[in-house]
Formats: structure tokens, C-alpha cells, sequence
């Protein structure tokens, strides 16, 4: 078995991390099944925690076999599939700006500038720390930017796939917007796609409802078929996210990373979190069950329930009291991930 990452940075509860990304995992068939992939995989967390690295996120080809390597799902990707004739209102709409269109290769830091500053404020979202320009330069996608003022207000990154004209698809995948005129100058380039394209599709972040966009829309809302998954890789460093009030102590297990193995108590000083070994647990946590609650992405009242049968997380997430369940919901809100980076 083989494993590959490389270094991403992301924002967890509105702090910056250093993370990986694994983006290549590989047995040779008549291996599977036998372990091989799993202590590989153990083997490249233990060097990502060695580097310094605090998270590891991947997409799976298998959703459950990583849930029981301590990973967690964030929510998909939205897929928003509508005829670009619907956005025909918007052509008479005066929203101001300018779309700026450029392909990657000349915008290539243009772009992983408008995504630094919006990883500052997005939950969840990371992207490798090292662009590659050379790829970039052999792209042949379109970046258009809304612009105001000539300050970049938003982007969409688009091709537009097919064989014959009038019949082509518009397909944005990436539609990202600081303020309601660039969402709508943005869409509206999309509209004057009309006479090109017969169908548009724009991938969005969970959060988002573009049924509420239009009227009239004719929209589809599909989802991703993998989610991003994420688990946290070294305990003793994520302090300093922002989170709610309260503070208790639990008992770690994290069979693949030892190291994280424990009781550690969560304290909340001044609004961030802070993390320190405890004498005694108030309850027992999985690595799973500790990822869920810091990404925000599940109720403390499933870690009981979850888990695979056979797996370290046969006996659920955890083991919380209703008591403490609310204080653990009190210190991690729920919130809504989005990972922005595909590998």
C-alpha cells in the first residue's frame, strides 16, 4: 500500500491550522483486505503529526472505512442545475460592477487571493499551501470576477462542456460571493450565455439555497457523491478556535494515533478553546466523536448510536450524560462546514 498528502492551511472555528490533505491511497488488489491500507495509513498520520500538522482531511472511496480510521463527513457539495433561460429577469437587472474574465493560468494568484481572504472567514475550508502555476497554465478554465470599484467582490471559475452549439452545458464549479450584487452580476453573466448553452450547473457550498435566488428558477438541486471528510490529528493543538461557553474533561480513544490517547480537559478562556490533560474524565470521546463536535456537524445525542459494528467505534462516539451533551453543544455549536479544495 502506498498513501501520499500534502500540506494544506485551514480555518477551524476561525483559526488557522496547519493541515494535510491526503490525496493518494493505493493497494495493490491482491493486498486488500488484509490491514495493509490502514497501517499505511496510520504510518502517514504519524509523519503528518511529526510536521507539525493538527488536521487531516481526504475524500473517501469508501465513506466507512475512514469514518472507522476517525474520520467524519462534512455535509456535500450542492450541485444547483437550472436552464440558463430561467436567469432571463436578470438581464434587465442593474447591479453596477464589471466581470473581469481571465483563464486560471494568467489569474492564478488573483484567485488563491480572493480564497485566502475567504478561508479567513469560512468554516472548514482549506486549500494546498503550494499552487501549482504549471498546471494552472495548462488549464483551460474561465475565472470571471465581479467587480466593484475594481475590488473583487466575487468569482466564478467555468468551462463550458459539449459538442453542439446552443446545446452546450455552462458549468460553474466553483461561486463564491462577498455581497448579494456579485451573486447577481455573477448570474447574470451565466445569462447571457443564453443562445450557447441549454443547461448551467453551479456547485455550492451546503449553506447555500439558490432556490431562493428567483423566481421561477426551474432549478434541481443535486448533491456531490463524496463528501469531504476530516479528523483531528493531534488533540493537544486545537486550542484557540473560537467556540461557546463551558469546559469538561474526556477520555480519548484513537486507536490509529496514540498519541492523542487520554483524558484532556476543553476549557473556554476569553472565547477560545483550551486544551490540557485532566485527572479524571466527565465522559468518553472517540476521535470520531471529538472530530464531529469541532467541525459541527453532529449531535452529541448520535455518538451513542453511531459507529460500525466489529470497528473501535463499535461502541458509538461516546458516552456523554443529556447534562453534558448540552454543555458539549454549548462549547461547539453546530455549524456548516465547506472544505473549498477537491483532490
Amino acid at each position: 500500500s502506498i498513501a501520499a498528502s500534502s500540506a494544506m492551511t485551514q480555518n477551524i472555528r476561525g483559526k488557522l491550522f496547519p493541515a494535510s490533505g491526503v490525496w493518494g491511497v493505493s493497494t495493490f488488489p491482491s493486498a486488500r483486505r488484509q490491514g495493509h491500507c490502514r497501517q499505511t495509513i496510520a504510518s502517514l498520520l504519524a509523519v503528518e503529526h511529526e510536521s507539525g500538522k493538527v488536521f487531516s482531511n481526504l475524500y473517501p472511496f469508501r465513506e466507512s472505512f475512514y469514518e472507522r480510521l476517525g474520520y467524519v463527513a462534512f455535509p456535500l457539495t450542492k450541485i444547483a442545475k437550472f436552464p440558463p433561460s430561467a436567469l432571463a429577469p436578470l438581464l434587465d437587472m442593474e447591479t453596477g460592477g464589471k466581470i473581469d474574465l481571465q483563464l486560471i493560468g494568467p489569474a492564478f494568484e488573483t484567485y488563491r487571493t480572493y480564497l485566502a481572504d475567504m478561508r479567513l472567514q469560512q468554516h472548514g475550508m482549506a486549500f494546498f499551501d503550494f499552487g501549482d502555476q504549471s498546471v494552472a497554465n495548462r488549464n483551460t478554465l474561465w475565472l470571471a470576477f465581479a467587480k466593484f470599484d475594481e475590488k473583487i467582490e466575487g468569482l466564478m471559475m467555468y468551462r463550458i462542456l459539449g459538442e453542439e452549439v446552443t446545446k452546450f452545458n455552462f458549468a460553474a464549479y466553483r461561486f463564491y460571493y462577498q455581497t448579494s450584487r456579485a451573486r447577481y452580476l455573477l448570474l447574470n453573466w451565466i445569462a447571457r450565455h443564453v443562445d450557447q448553452a441549454d443547461r448551467a450547473e453551479i456547485w455550492l457550498p451546503a449553506d447555500e439555497y439558490p432556490e431562493t435566488w428567483l423566481a421561477d428558477f426551474q432549478l434541481k438541486v443535486e448533491s456531490a457523491i463524496r463528501p469531504a471528510m476530516s479528523r483531528v490529528l493531534d488533540v493537544e493543538k486545537i486550542g484557540g478556535m473560537d467556540v461557546g461557553e463551558g469546559n469538561f474533561a474526556a477520555r480519548i480513544s484513537d486507536p490509529l494515533c496514540p498519541w492523542n490517547e487520554g483524558i484532556w480537559r476543553f476549557r473556554v478562556h476569553d472565547g477560545r478553546l483550551e486544551v490540557s490533560k485532566a485527572p479524571l474524565a466527565d465522559c468518553r470521546l472517540t476521535i470520531q466523536g471529538l472530530s464531529a463536535l469541532i467541525n459541527g456537524t453532529h449531535n452529541p445525542q448520535d455518538f451513542p448510536l453511531r459507529g460500525s459494528p466489529g470497528s473501535s467505534t463499535g461502541r458509538g462516539w461516546g458516552d456523554p450524560e443529556p447534562e453534558l451533551q448540552s454543555i458539549l453543544r454549548g462549547i461547539f455549536p453546530p455549524k456548516i462546514p465547506f472544505m473549498h479544495e477537491n483532490f
